[in-house]
């Protein structure tokens, strides 16, 4: 029977490395003073021509802030997000089924209190096979470059 402690010991170091690695973004960019865009995932979805977009606002200033006003979409939805491919020079906006837009929404009017991290998603169509790296872009900020697309 093995020994309970060196299982428990092994099981926990696991899942301290999963979240390390789940804690850093892929990349990184400032939406205001003290108001920061991490990337935490782009991946295809296995079996579809579909890629997911994981994303956080973390509001390290003093100001509760607004994903509208921070140009991250509307009152209701995240809607201004796009991902470039360079290479293809081809934009991807956010997919859309029939009106609705396939992305985070909220009904607090899209606040981020002080000292918050609030957790974005958005699905895009999927690039062509050979692309490894895409762009994120938000409107009035410079493009998160070289994030590294999973397959």
């Amino acid at each position: 029977m093995p020994d309970a402690r060196k299982t428990w010991t092994i099981v926990m170091g696991a899942i301290a490395l999963a979240a390390s690695a789940q804690a850093q973004p892929l990349g990184r960019a400032e939406l205001a003073p003290g108001v920061t865009l991490e990337i935490t995932r782009l991946a295809q979805l296995p079996g579809h021509g579909i890629v997911e977009l994981r994303l956080a606002v973390a509001n390290g200033s003093a100001e509760t802030v607004t994903l509208e006003r921070l140009r991250l979409g509307t009152t209701w939805a995240l809607s201004e997000v796009q991902l470039l491919d360079f290479a293809n020079a081809t934009v991807y906006k956010i997919g859309e089924a029939g009106t609705d837009r396939l992305a985070s929404r909220w009904r607090d009017g899209g606040t981020v209190a002080p000292g918050e991290r609030r957790e974005l998603w958005a699905w895009y169509k999927a690039p062509p096979a050979g692309v490894a790296k895409l762009a994120v872009m938000v409107p009035g900020i410079p493009p998160v470059l070289d994030v590294p697309l999973a397959r």
